[in-house]
């Protein structure tokens, strides 16, 4: 398996000869980033074979892109969503062997409550599971869904003592932290939060933008 970080909250996964985007694509919404104008460039002259997005907020998703993937490929993205130009599914489906699978999930926190938002298992050689902003709480005990071997997931699974507790018992070989800002931008002290509460750094990789993975 290889990951690159290419987004905000988002990755290039690479698993079994398929290559599938999850929230891949993304605009700044400060203190997050922006995908830079040449990964975009490359995803956009070398569409992968299939496309995730979690939700519709601006630091996980980019429209025109979407817009521009479906034109060219004709392929339904995956997602919660269906959006004017775009035909988005909740259904399971397989790419080659590998097995995406959308899963309904709540956005953390009040003030985003009632989003649209689908959490994703990829099923192949290896399970990931693509967590998006869903509440950690979400999957206190959810034995009626595969283990994960990599976890994806955002600084707030890391951020406190109950959702890192949270994070390790889904038992994943892997977790890789997303949707961290810019050390030198981080005005909530996201960074410190995380490295404080994390008290096994040999299972966990934080990825900078543009930086790739083997796992």
């Amino acid at each position: 398996m290889e990951l690159t970080r290419t987004a905000n909250a988002g990755v290039l996964l690479k698993l079994d000869g398929v290559s599938i985007l999850l929230d891949g694509v993304c605009r700044e919404v400060k203190p997050y980033l922006a995908t830079p104008l040449g990964i975009k460039d490359s995803l956009l002259a070398n569409f992968p074979d299939a496309v995730a997005f979690t939700h519709t907020h601006e630091d996980h998703y980019d429209p025109t892109y979407a817009s521009d993937y479906q034109k060219q490929t004709g392929r339904v993205i995956f997602g919660p969503v269906d959006q004017p130009g775009c035909q988005w599914t909740m259904e399971p489906g397989y790419v080659g062997h590998v097995k995406i699978i959308p899963l309904p999930s709540r956005h953390i926190g009040a003030a985003w409550k009632n989003t649209l938002h689908a959490s994703f298992i990829v099923q192949g050689s290896q399970c990931v599971w693509f967590l998006g902003d869903a509440s950690p709480s979400l999957w206190k005990g959810r034995e009626d869904l595969p283990k994960p071997d990599v976890l994806l997931v955002p600084y707030a699974y890391a951020m406190t003592e109950v959702a890192w507790s949270i994070t390790k018992n889904l038992g994943a070989k892997n977790v890789v932290l997303l949707h961290l800002p810019d050390r030198k931008n981080d005005v909530q002290g996201l960074w410190n939060a995380v490295e404080t509460v994390v008290d096994d750094r040999n299972h966990l990789h934080i990825l900078f933008i543009g930086d790739t993975i083997q796992l």
